[in-house]
């Protein structure tokens, strides 16, 4: 039997809305969180191979919780929730770029060949996840 209540429609419409946006944001950095897992070569004698899939998967984790924690701890109402949902990827992507600087910056003050390819890798797959991140939410790049 259908809920005739209006107020009720309203908030499962409004759950269904979020779920979807939800749904669509976490689906797209899972997906590619399996892909970079499937890449994982566990006897591949490349140094920075693995280490580069692992770095990604790290950060699409925390991209993830920190997505969940954000969502998480504010109401987003029906009105609001796109809005909230854009300032929620904007803060994501300021911490992310400010990490990538300071990969850069570190880069730049190392002096061993090790530490200049740690930073490297790390300056490169900040940019990879935050070239997805501009994709998916169909940014324009900073």
């Amino acid at each position: 039997m259908p809920n005739l209540d209006p107020w009720i429609n309203q908030n499962e419409e409004h759950m269904m809305a979020k779920k979807t946006i939800t749904n669509k944001f976490e689906n797209h950095w899972l997906s590619n969180k399996d892909e970079h897992q499937n890449r994982i070569r566990p006897n591949l004698h490349h140094p920075i191979y693995n280490e580069l899939h692992e770095k990604t998967i790290e950060l699409i984790d925390w991209t993830l919780e920190k997505y969940k924690e954000t969502a998480a701890a504010t109401n987003l109402k029906k009105m609001k929730q796109n809005e909230e949902e854009t300032i929620i990827i904007d803060n994501i992507i300021k911490e992310l770029d400010n990490k990538r600087d300071i990969a850069i910056n570190k880069k730049k003050k190392a002096l061993l060949r090790d530490e200049v390819s740690i930073y490297r890798l790390e300056e490169v797959t900040l940019g990879y996840v935050l070239f997805l991140i501009h994709e998916l939410t169909d940014n324009k790049l900073y």
